[in-house]
């Protein structure tokens, strides 16, 4: 990579902190003060604890940028706290929320908040969330053509692909589906909650396993016990401990993230029994222990 001061393309560096992580003032300033004054960073913490104004003197006081985001977990505070602004759109999907389109109505508003930041950035930068469908690249188009700021090229593309939309008879969306078809606020929170705790192929995977393979053998408001294809699966949330015995579990069970078949158990719950026990696994994670069988 590139410095800034070298002629690079290299803007900034995201630094995307893990959605269980509480806010740590110390952690946080002991980090900063080591990154390399040749690049600029930009912090994005996804834990609600982070949300006050400590952290950002903080990232200001190192001139590093607060990230500001569209997405379920945190609220979109604009805080500029560098000679940058970086703002992400992560989507409002529910089956995950990643899996989004923004249209024009909900991009609106931030028109407004980005003319406001960029009175106070030297630059800003915008990101929407990578997309397999191409969303990302017209969501920047809408907005950047709500600014005023489209190139003919971008114009002409902008409308190449409002083209192909009309004209295309069906579309195929590989959607992360889970749960019942339900648009309740619990079954959007326990989506939201499990992307926390697995990553996008693992979501993907769960949903390759057959209801008819999982077996809720006993839900109790303290425990969870199931077998799923030749594994066992044991959630007791009086000792805060998680069992299971697949060989993936092994390895995710260090990092505190779900295999696929802890995915499974939880879309197979009821939606306000996966939102208790998710919620409490997300809010006391140091207090739990992800353990073989």
């Amino acid at each position: 990579m590139t410095p800034l001061n070298n002629t690079g393309k290299l803007a900034c560096l995201l630094l995307q902190l893990p959605p269980n992580f509480k806010a740590d003032l110390d952690i946080l300033e002991n980090f900063l003060k080591i990154l390399p004054k040749d690049y600029r960073f930009a912090v994005e913490p996804r834990h609600l604890s982070w949300m006050n104004s400590s952290v950002w003197k903080l990232l200001e006081d190192n001139k590093v940028a607060y990230t500001i985001v569209d997405e379920p977990l945190l609220p979109p505070e604009v805080h500029v706290t560098a000679d940058i602004a970086y703002m992400r759109w992560h989507g409002r999907g529910r089956r995950p929320w990643y899996n989004y389109q923004y249209t024009e109505t909900e991009l609106k508003p931030w028109v407004a908040k980005i003319k406001d930041v960029s009175g106070s950035a030297r630059r800003v930068y915008g990101f929407f969330n990578n997309h397999f469908h191409g969303y990302a690249v017209e969501n920047c188009l809408n907005i950047l053509e709500m600014l005023g700021g489209l190139t003919p090229e971008q114009t002409k593309a902008k409308r190449l692909m409002e083209d192909y939309r009309k004209g295309a008879s069906e579309k195929s969306q590989l959607e992360l589906t889970s749960f019942v078809s339900t648009t309740s606020e619990d079954a959007t929170r326990a989506e939201t909650l499990l992307a926390g705790l697995a990553d996008r192929s693992r979501l993907r995977n769960a949903l390759e396993i057959r209801d008819e393979e999982v077996s809720l053998e006993e839900v109790t408001e303290t425990c969870i016990k199931a077998s799923i294809r030749t594994y066992r699966v044991i959630v007791d949330e009086s000792k805060q401990e998680i069992l299971h015995d697949c060989a993936d579990w092994s390895r995710q069970s260090k990092d505190k993230q779900f295999c696929k078949h802890l995915v499974k158990i939880f879309m197979m719950l009821p939606e306000a029994r996966a939102v208790k026990t998710l919620s409490r696994i997300h809010d006391e994670m140091d207090s739990w222990n992800f353990r073989q069988v």
